[in-house]
């Protein structure tokens, strides 16, 4: 039919010529990862080893620069398409949702006591699971094709029991993108800024930056002061992780604690609270808290969850993101410590960025005895 030389027939076609066009650009019917949302993640998880495939959800939130962007770049490219369709049966679930879901075991609940179940609270977040609706792995951060395709190869083939994923990151291929492989913590998402800048006064008196600590290795963490469990477990942890470094070392490296609670969060407040945790020789940890305005400008810069859930006996409390903030000697951003990382992880992330600065060897990954 292409070479039929009827100049008849061109009025014919060119409709359908350009429906096909507009297709083909336009993206049409064609499948989009993630696009689908569910209620019920066990019937999902059937369906899926029904499939001979497992089941990942995303978690996302509407004004979430990173899910954005992976809506219009990973997750519409056909080579991505066609691989993870292949193995994964896809759903997307937003975080703000409030109407109750059914979990992979069957359980009832809601999707952000969901995500704060399996320490997602940041987005995006990749959940895979099997075909019984068992957990099997967590990635959090924004990611290109290569990417989500190395990271579904990489669940595909339970690489997750023997290494944390380390995505390729062509845009940061630089020396400390390299680095950042040697690292435990999970990579910066793409789209936070590398040198975040915000002022935010602190438990000690002062008004204090990122810039103030450069030279030394910072964790920073975020959370409030009535928090029942997360934020004192990842304090207490990171105590733990400093403690474990050499004595000499310990004063490099400083935590920083900043509340997204100012309303209930004074400094004097802060300062008892953060004292509890300071690691023995090293270096007290600081509180900073800053003004309505400057607390929504810190969780804005780093893309931070922090929603207030109403409380009985509380009032409210902050579902907030869990984790540790990275930062090495120069400043920069390097990775975000997932919630329940262990203090073994911690330490030796502490240890290796340490070891950058000073041109050295890194630490031996031994817990030492604190004094």
């Amino acid at each position: 039919m292409r070479r039929h030389p009827s100049c008849l027939l061109i009025p014919t076609y060119l409709p359908v010529a350009a429906g096909l066009l507009f297709f083909l650009i336009g993206g049409g019917s064609q499948a989009v990862l993630f696009e689908r949302s569910a209620d019920n993640l066990q019937q999902e998880a059937a369906a899926a080893h029904a499939e001979g495939k497992q089941l990942t959800v995303v978690l996302t939130l509407p004004d979430c620069p990173g899910c954005l962007e992976m809506e219009k770049t990973a997750y519409r490219d056909q080579r991505t398409e066609k691989l993870i369709e292949g193995r994964f049966r896809t759903v997307r679930l937003d975080l703000s949702r409030s109407a109750p879901i059914i979990d992979p075991l069957g359980r009832a609940t809601t999707v952000a006591d969901f995500a704060k179940r399996l320490r997602a609270v940041a987005t995006p977040s990749f959940l895979f699971f099997a075909g019984d609706g068992s957990f099997a792995y967590r990635y959090t951060g924004t990611l290109d094709q290569a990417g989500l395709r190395d990271l579904a190869d990489y669940v595909v083939r339970a690489k997750y029991e023997e290494f944390p994923f380390a995505p390729r990151n062509a845009a940061r291929g630089d020396l400390a993108a390299r680095q950042d492989r040697a690292l435990h913590a999970s990579p910066p998402a793409g789209n936070l800024p590398l040198y975040p800048e915000f002022a935010l006064a602190a438990s000690d008196g002062r008004e204090r930056r990122l810039a103030d600590f450069r030279g030394q290795v910072v964790a920073l963490s975020v959370g409030y002061t009535q928090c029942p469990d997360v934020c004192p477990t990842t304090l207490i942890e990171l105590k733990a992780a400093v403690e474990g470094l050499p004595p000499t070392l310990r004063r490099q490296v400083q935590v920083l604690f900043a509340t997204v609670d100012p309303d209930r969060d004074g400094l004097a407040m802060l300062k008892e609270y953060v004292a509890a945790f300071s690691p023995t020789s090293g270096r007290p940890v600081l509180g900073l808290r800053g003004s309505a305005e400057a607390t929504a400008r810190l969780i804005s810069q780093l893309q931070l969850v922090a929603e207030k859930r109403p409380s009985g006996s509380a009032g409210y409390t902050v579902d907030h993101t869990a984790g540790v903030f990275l930062f090495d000697a120069n400043g920069r951003l390097r990775g975000l410590a997932p919630f329940g990382q262990s203090v073994t992880a911690l330490r030796s992330d502490l240890a290796h960025l340490l070891a950058e600065r000073s041109g050295g060897p890194a630490v031996a990954p031994r817990l030492v005895r604190a004094n």
